[in-house]
């Protein structure tokens, strides 16, 4: 399963500013660096558990 990113919001609302305005335009800095402080910040990774391994294993301890 895949999982969304922290910063998804804060790049719709840049993405957003840029489709509104422009690229270049200035007012679109106030939108960027929550989205480049997000970013900065290291991934959390999580343990991701094959859904499928856990109940086969599960089912043959039962057996």
């Amino acid at each position: 399963m895949l999982e969304s990113s922290p910063c998804i919001v804060k790049m719709g609302s840049f993405f957003q500013c840029w489709s509104s305005a422009s690229v270049d335009d200035k007012r679109c800095i106030t939108t960027a660096r929550p989205l480049t402080d997000c970013l900065a910040k290291p991934v959390q990774k999580t343990k991701n558990q094959n859904a499928i391994s856990y109940h086969l294993a599960r089912l043959t301890k039962q057996t």
